[in-house]
């Protein structure tokens, strides 16, 4: 039965399981439980997907199970549809054991950016082999639409700040992609303007980090994709959620077959996201604790700034087999 009522402002304290998207493909990440039937399942279902769609040439399993595999930057560079499934498959994965795991169990399901098709897969919204369907159709478009080369950088400024900076360099086609927590604040744009606001942060003393990006997620360039993508989408079947789906482009549950495959499509909005606007309506809706289902505490390190007091944990950061992580959930859950 699907519950997507807000959780009581009192009572319980209700879970929140966070799915990242940027960040969430390490080498080996899933070495030590590559042997856990319901990791099993999910490396197995990709790779047997994604061979019969014969559209990349690197086996996800090995990816996640071998801590020699290419790291993402090269694997970027190399196969950009097998770092898009690998990432995929890493957040769906961990999110498989911590559902299994967890007790008191999870709530509600968050996504962020790319990784709201884990969070929809997680949720029973669509299977493994729709999103594993969906990662080659989005691959095709962005291949066909010959973008040039464009990424994200995540600065150490509050929006007002990065949007200030923007300006003062003159820099028109740099967009604001996410505003993640009052510390951070993500800019997408072409490579070249990118390199010029990193040079400007750094010159006043500020952080400015290149995320691992396949192209510059949440930016005007990508409105003729988005725009394809969603007409794809209607024709995919949804089914009712079994968690709620929140998603960092919205501050309230996706409930409608129409918002949740609006969702599928966010991160190619030209929208930013407000990541920490969606956790303060979270806390609002009485959700106490969040967890981070990816191989680093990315989504979990954001929640702890954005939302001080809150519960947050990150158990399936690497390196990670389940008795570590039973350790982790208990730690949070207790």
């Amino acid at each position: 039965m699907t519950d997507d009522r807000p959780a009581p402002t009192g009572g319980t304290p209700r879970t929140v399981l966070m799915c990242p998207g940027q960040g969430a493909y390490l080498p080996g990440a899933l070495r030590h439980l590559s042997g856990v039937p319901s990791v099993s399942r999910v490396l197995g279902t990709v790779d047997a997907h994604g061979t019969a769609l014969g559209s990349t040439r690197t086996p996800v399993g090995r990816l996640l199970t071998d801590s020699a595999a290419p790291d993402p930057d090269l694997l970027l560079r190399t196969d950009p549809l097998a770092f898009d499934l690998a990432t995929y498959a890493a957040v769906v994965a961990s999110a498989a054991v911590l559902l299994d795991l967890a007790t008191p169990p999870v709530h509600a399901v968050l996504g962020h950016s790319v990784g709201d098709l884990a969070a929809l897969t997680v949720a029973g919204v669509i299977t493994i082999e729709q999103g594993v369907r969906l990662l080659h159709v989005r691959d095709r478009l962005l291949r066909d639409a010959a973008l040039p080369a464009a990424g994200l950088l995540a600065t150490d400024l509050s929006a007002e700040p990065a949007a200030d900076l923007l300006r003062a360099e003159g820099l028109p086609q740099m967009r604001i992609a996410a505003r993640n927590a009052p510390g951070q604040t993500v800019l997408a744009g072409p490579d070249d303007q990118l390199a010029a606001v990193r040079s400007a942060a750094r010159a006043l003393g500020r952080r400015a980090t290149p995320l691992t990006s396949r192209t510059a997620y949440h930016h005007p360039l990508l409105a003729e994709v988005q725009r394809a993508f969603r007409r794809l989408l209607r024709a995919q079947p949804v089914a009712p959620p079994t968690l709620p789906v929140y998603t960092a482009a919205a501050p309230g549950p996706a409930r409608t077959p129409a918002q949740l495959r609006t969702v599928a499509a966010a991160h190619l909005s030209r929208s930013p996201l407000a990541f920490h606007r969606t956790l303060c309506a979270l806390r609002l809706a009485g959700f106490t604790t969040y967890l981070d289902s990816g191989p680093r505490a990315l989504l979990s390190t954001l929640a702890r700034a954005g939302l001080p007091g809150c519960i947050t944990a990150a158990p399936s950061r690497t390196p990670a087999g389940l008795d570590r992580i039973r350790l982790r959930l208990t730690a949070a859950l207790r």
